[in-house]
């Protein structure tokens, strides 16, 4: 597995000011991530981010019941609100924001995306969090997204053999003196690949075959019907796996840019 393939920031970015940053053209993939130290953030820290979000957010995000879970669900939803009021000048609390399921043809659950009222949107979108980092995805309008992170997991690899790895990918990682990481990254690629098409966990990460390409990059065969896939491993952090990618035939592009920001 080659190096990953990214362009990095060596400082903390701040978030700009709404209507201040410009959406990804192009093939340009932008990726904004934080550290967040979950389960420990101050009360007014807390009520910071809420001021973010949408009501209905809010409430979903109020039922989970480990602290971990709330400030994750705060820290990556409030980055995603104020990185999309940055590029189209909404506050981010009024940023409207949906989610379809390719699989089930329905509204509100699946992948998310920026509700303009109309038929384009200025900016494709994709989220994931795992144990202290929050990711968000930025493409191009029509460029079909998707990011994912492992951070922080404990994992009994030969249980999810069978289900998560083909049998060349598992080879792929038996070689690799840095294996349990590199399984991790595996994961990542498949994650990010399936939320990139909309399906999500209906398509099964076994059936989803990554390939190496060069400097980073991979490609992925997905199930019939469902298209490839070209991607890219993020360099965030030592102690983390994250992996972006995109539907598109061809290799990937030019290597997504990288923006670490500071929540808290």
């Amino acid at each position: 597995m080659s190096e990953a393939r990214t362009s990095p920031e060596s400082a903390l970015t701040a978030i700009p000011s709404p209507g201040s940053h410009p959406a990804p053209v192009g093939a340009e993939v932008e990726i904004w991530w934080s550290r967040v130290d979950v389960g420990n953030l101050s009360g007014s820290l807390r009520s910071e981010l809420t001021s973010h979000l949408d009501p209905d957010r809010v409430a979903k995000i109020g039922r989970y019941r480990r602290p971990e879970d709330r400030d994750r669900g705060l820290a990556a939803h409030s980055l995603l609100r104020r990185v999309l009021s940055a590029v189209t000048g909404t506050p981010p609390p009024a940023v409207e924001l949906g989610s379809f399921c390719i699989s089930c043809d329905e509204q509100g659950h699946g992948k998310p995306y920026l509700r303009t009222g109309g038929t384009s949107r200025p900016v494709e979108i994709n989220l994931s969090h795992s144990g202290e980092i929050v990711i968000v995805a930025l493409a191009a309008p029509g460029v079909q997204v998707g990011v994912d992170v492992e951070q922080g997991r404990t994992v009994d690899w030969e249980a999810m053999r069978s289900s998560i790895f083909a049998d060349q990918e598992w080879a792929a990682t038996e070689r690799r003196t840095d294996r349990e990481h590199r399984r991790l990254f595996t994961w990542a690629r498949k994650e990010s690949s399936v939320k990139a098409s909309g399906h999500g966990l209906s398509l099964p990460l076994r059936d989803v075959v990554t390939v190496e390409e060069t400097d980073g990059t991979w490609s992925a065969s997905m199930p019939a019907g469902v298209g490839r896939v070209a991607g890219a491993d993020l360099d965030l952090a030592p102690d983390v796996a994250a992996a972006v990618a995109v539907l598109r035939e061809q290799g990937w592009p030019e290597p997504p840019v990288l923006h670490q920001v500071q929540i808290g």
